[in-house]
């Protein structure tokens, strides 16, 4: 079994201001999502993280014409501080596996600033504190 598609669950969901990078990697569709064994937290950057944990994580998975060519760019866009794995997400009424961006671990997310996401869904950046 090999990923058919990446889960995402803050800047590239539709609506967020990263979704357009998503359409440019070839996107060809978009299904709400969750992954189990995940939990987010908010980070003071204006975006969040999903690190492993007892929880679930509410998102999108993101179907491209080529995801070799999709994973190109999108690793380009998460950067050093995140790391591509495979996971199962429950999409579709059935369990596939994706490729997620993940934190290094809830300590490093804590160090941070991070701020545990009850619930798993991630609603676009927090106001910032004055």
């Amino acid at each position: 079994m090999k990923p058919e598609g990446v889960f995402v669950y803050g800047t590239l969901k539709s609506g967020e201001r990263a979704a357009a990078l998503a359409e440019q990697a070839g996107l060809v569709a978009r299904v709400p999502a969750v992954a189990k064994g995940l939990v987010l937290f908010d980070l003071p950057a204006g975006y969040p993280t999903a690190v492993f944990g007892e929880g679930e994580v509410r998102g999108e998975l993101l179907y491209f014409e080529d995801l070799a060519r999709a994973l190109v760019i999108l690793d380009r866009y998460e950067g050093e501080e995140y790391v591509r794995v495979p996971h199962l997400v429950l999409a579709e009424g059935e369990e596939k596996l994706a490729w997620v961006y993940l934190y290094e671990s809830e300590e490093a997310a804590r160090k941070e600033g991070g701020r545990l996401i009850r619930g798993g869904r991630w609603r676009g950046a927090l106001p910032k504190k004055p």
